[in-house]
């Protein structure tokens, strides 16, 4: 018989980072899926308030055809489907992307059809504010209706070389505007893109020979002879009289000024008008006279509706007189904008980083087990960071920012409070936010000794109530996916400590969870958590651990995740 003693057992090294990576794999995708779901959410909301399109319009594209299926997010089109729910393609509208862009007389909401493969199968027109005769020419033109066709998505939200249609040029050029911008491109931002030439400015400075930019308004130009003399300025009333239709469209008026900033004449720099229409301007040498002299400053305020208009011109003329007051309070309201800050830093940032960083203290040195050090800070927990600043994590927060992203610049302090709550425990086996930073289970700590005696839960009650909080986050994500009008905020403490505006429902549950601690210390912290639960779970544990009940129970809420958003 050997003597010899069996080896030892040595632990899975391996194991517990492996769970450890296992439950933020958990966490992470649940969230993602929340982001994703809301996503889709918001694009069935805001895509059942645009204008509806009959199936058989779309016909022409999808022969097979036979219904409209769920709005995509990514590209805030709708899906096409035949009679077996297989997927065709999807439609995009341009409206409202498209609304502020007119064109005779108003805009033109496109129906552009894509296939799988994200190439446009044809345009088609839903509704529209223009006159029937223009519309009615765009169509027809073939040439025009089916130069999208076959382009992707990016490349027709680059495109730049299209032909107007003759007799419809306004009407044409909006519908192609409207489209390049609901796909994401840059149209031009004005229907008069030819730039100034130093010709056109002679008749106004005969020594012009340059032109620079004004950068304390854009769209007026200094006007420079040979020796970098300022002779004066210039300024377009595009694109502020881009709408204002006169007779048969609207006009770029040029408008000259002296280095005062007064009006040394106008003149028309584009026109859709006739020729005869713009002659009759040009002659009127009293409508001319009317606005020389005047300042910016009186341009802008002057009244135009109430300018005489040139006889046989009198729509021309009103419509130019409009734009150049317009353009002339554009400049003079300009202001420019204020440096943008990288990150908005409060006083309450300040402090809500100064609790985290004294909370790390305690949580990682010796100085926890000093208790007056200990109970004070308790005190600054509950009195500050929860009924002054308000800064705690609760599930209403975690579903908030997994759908609509964390607002780090807006909300630095609380946002650091985040990360120290999540990171620390997946970098060390210390928990930070619910030992040493959470106001709540700060109030417990002090209720603890409060009360002498103390009920023991029995075993069997403890195991059920454990179960408790994951139970609550199996509500919090059916919530979140359904987006049930069920208030998150309700089934947690938290937001009792913001009391200026926190309901009845988070008030009882604090003040139960409170009275409860009294004799069973810690009570919501151990039974009634989900936050709690979670950042829990995510702590880095021991050498020993194993896969446990709670493991369990987070695939069970990963499955009820996936189903939630497959079966949406």
């Amino acid at each position: 018989m050997s003597n010899r003693r069996p080896e030892p057992i040595r632990p899975n090294r391996l194991r517990p980072h492996l769970l450890h990576a296992y439950r933020w794999a958990v966490f992470v995708l649940i969230i993602g899926m929340i982001h994703r779901q809301h996503q889709w959410y918001l694009a069935q909301q805001q895509g059942q308030q645009q204008a509806t399109v009959a199936v058989e319009q779309l016909r022409r594209f999808y022969p097979a055809a036979a219904s409209l299926a769920e709005f995509r997010p990514e590209q805030g089109g709708q899906t096409v489907t035949d009679a077996d729910g297989k997927t065709l393609g999807y439609i995009v509208r341009t409206s409202p992307e498209s609304d502020s862009i007119v064109g005779y007389s108003g805009p033109t909401n496109m129906l552009i059809a894509f296939d799988g493969e994200d190439r446009i199968l044809g345009i088609e027109v839903i509704s529209t504010r223009d006159t029937p005769e223009h519309l009615e020419a765009v169509r027809m033109d073939e040439l025009f209706m089916t130069a999208w066709n076959g382009l992707t998505w990016d490349q027709a939200a680059r495109r730049t070389d299209l032909q107007a249609v003759s007799g419809a040029t306004l009407t044409s050029q909006a519908i192609a505007r409207g489209i390049i911008k609901r796909l994401g491109g840059t149209p031009h931002s004005s229907r008069f893109p030819d730039p100034l030439t130093i010709e056109q400015l002679r008749p106004f400075f005969p020594a012009a020979v340059n032109l620079a930019a004004r950068p304390d308004k854009p769209g007026l130009w200094n006007v420079v002879a040979a020796d970098g003399q300022v002779l004066g300025a210039v300024f377009r009333t595009t694109p502020d009289s881009d709408n204002l239709i006169g007779f048969q469209g609207p006009t770029d008026t040029l408008v000259a000024l002296d280095p005062d900033d007064r009006v040394l004449g106008f003149a028309v720099h584009r026109s859709y008008e006739t020729d005869e229409y713009v002659g009759y301007i040009r002659d009127d040498r009293y409508f001319l006279a009317h606005f020389n002299g005047r300042t910016l400053d009186e341009l802008a305020a002057m009244n135009a509706s109430r300018v005489e208009g040139v006889s046989g011109a009198t729509m021309t003329s009103r419509v130019m007189a409009q734009g150049m007051a317009a353009a002339a309070q554009r400049l003079v309201a300009y202001q420019p904008p204020p440096p943008r800050p990288w990150i908005v830093i409060k006083a309450r940032d300040v402090g809500t980083a100064l609790v985290v960083a004294f909370a790390t203290l305690l949580a990682f040195t010796s100085l926890r087990g000093h208790r007056a050090v200990r109970v004070g800070f308790q005190w600054v927990l509950i009195v500050y960071l929860g009924l002054i600043n308000g800064d705690l994590i609760s599930q209403v927060l975690i579903v908030g920012w997994a759908q609509s992203g964390v607002p780090w610049r807006a909300a630095p302090g609380l946002a650091l409070l985040f990360a120290a709550a999540f990171l620390l425990p997946f970098a060390t086996r210390r928990q930070l936010y619910c030992h040493h930073v959470c106001p709540h289970g700060a109030a417990q700590q002090l209720l603890k000794n409060v009360v002498p005696y103390h009920w023991k839960v029995p075993v069997w009650l403890t195991r059920g109530l454990s179960a408790l909080p994951w139970l609550l986050l199996l509500v919090v994500l059916v919530v979140a996916m359904r987006h049930l009008p069920l208030n998150l905020a309700s089934i947690e403490p938290f937001d009792a400590y913001v009391f200026r505006v926190s309901g009845w429902a988070s008030i009882a549950v604090a003040a139960v969870g409170l009275a409860v601690s009294l004799v069973v210390p810690m009570a919501y912290c151990r039974f009634g958590c989900p936050t709690g639960a979670v950042l829990n779970f995510l702590r880095l544990q021991g050498q020993g651990d194993r896969f446990r009940l709670r493991d369990a129970a987070a695939l069970v809420l990963l499955l009820a995740a996936v189903c939630l958003y497959l079966l949406r």
